[in-house]
């Protein structure tokens, strides 16, 4: 008999604009269905609108893909509404997609406090957000409600889905040693029959850069572009991504305006994720010094891409320089990203192929590995 899985979530297909954890989900469901049953409650729009998806309708239960979905308007779901509509799916797990998120973590982990929801087991996914990068934004609310927490003893009975150790330790360092911890990577879209093609020229003194992530603090846009403000040579600079930010894309443009004329900055809005690969596939390099990623599936579709990586130290993927697929550099190492771009430029096109291929084939030998599938069915207790 199947096992169900109730999972609450800010965003979920079609959103465009929630990030990696929507691909963090849906390849749960993909890749997981064959012996669980997924209900998804999530908001009916995406991130940052006033109108819900077109096509779709609200406050029923939808057959999407492999799972039955619930969209309603999240800013408007009361307690009363949340205990009714969680109480009717009769689930075995609790999955908790968020920490700080009030509706599909707060309410539901004090509901289950004050026993308004059944007292079945609880896993909750920070997805990043307990890294000391994420923690210092909005830190000072942030601390508020974990103190909070605490004293409540809200999290006492949970068990924590981190998925790398280093996760795992940032959340205790938060958290402390309450409720149970699994780690569990997480899986990526099925790559398995994809080769490598990659067709982009590259000429010395010549680069295409892409940033393809959210306008936001945590994504750290800002600094790339200061990044590239000492490197040398033709660079072609694309951003794509949500505004979530505005005040923060403000500070982004004033540093585009600062950049020397050798530096094309163009910002393409919102990226379309059937699309991701292909841009990939028609630039050099992706740069993104992110301030921490518990994943970062949109490393991994770089590599898919064939687009070796400039990153932060702040994510899973370490060691990249001994594998000749990237860098991973501490942010404090600034000179590093700029020493790195350069390197870039002056590559010449037989260079790159290569460095592009073993790229692709990183990516593609990492993701969706059997341990990974075993492990992702052990967070929900499935031998």
């Amino acid at each position: 008999m199947k096992k169900k899985v109730l999972i609450m979530a800010d965003y979920y297909v079609p959103s465009i604009k929630g990030g990696g954890p929507i691909r963090s989900i849906k390849n749960l469901v993909d890749h997981l269905s064959d012996r669980i049953d997924f209900y998804i409650i999530t908001n009916d729009r995406d991130l940052g609108n006033e109108q819900p998806f077109e096509n779709i309708k609200t406050d029923e239960w939808l057959q999407v893909g492999k799972a039955r979905v619930f969209y309603t308007n999240l800013s408007k779901l009361t307690w009363r509404k949340m205990f009714y509509l969680v109480a009717e799916v009769n689930y075995d797990v609790l999955y908790l997609n968020s920490f700080f998120s009030y509706k599909v973590s707060i309410l539901p982990i004090m509901l289950n406090k004050i026993k308004k929801i059944p007292r079945t087991p609880i896993v909750m996914a920070p997805r990043g957000q307990f890294s000391p990068g994420a923690l210092g934004l909005k830190s000072k609310r942030k601390r508020l409600y974990l103190k909070v927490a605490k004293g409540l003893g809200l999290y006492r009975n949970v068990t924590w889905h981190a998925t790398t150790d280093i996760e795992k330790k940032d959340i205790e360092k938060v958290i402390g040693n309450t409720g149970t911890f699994k780690v569990s990577n997480n899986l990526t879209a099925n790559y398995g029959e994809l080769d490598y093609h990659k067709n982009i020229l590259k000429k010395k003194g010549e680069l295409k850069v892409v940033f393809i992530s959210r306008v936001h603090p945590k994504k750290n846009l800002k600094k790339a572009i200061e990044f590239l403000k000492n490197v040398d040579g033709k660079i072609e600079f694309n951003i794509y991504g949500p505004l979530e930010d505005k005040p923060y894309w403000t500070e982004c443009q004033n540093s585009i305006e600062s950049l020397p004329e050798n530096i094309k900055v163009s910002f393409n809005g919102v990226l379309d994720h059937d699309n991701i690969i292909d841009v990939f596939k028609v630039h050099h390099v992706f740069l993104f010094p992110t301030l921490g990623e518990n994943f970062g599936h949109v490393i991994s579709e770089a590599f898919i891409g064939g687009c070796p990586v400039i990153i932060s130290d702040q994510t899973p993927w370490r060691g990249l320089e001994e594998y000749q697929v990237g860098w991973d550099i501490p942010l404090t190492e600034e000179e590093k990203f700029e020493e790195v771009l350069n390197y870039c430029v002056k590559m010449d096109n037989a260079h790159y192929k290569a460095f592009s291929e073993r790229s692709f084939l990183y990516g593609k030998e990492l993701s969706n590995k059997s341990c990974d599938k075993s492990d992702a069915y052990g967070v929900f207790d499935i031998d």
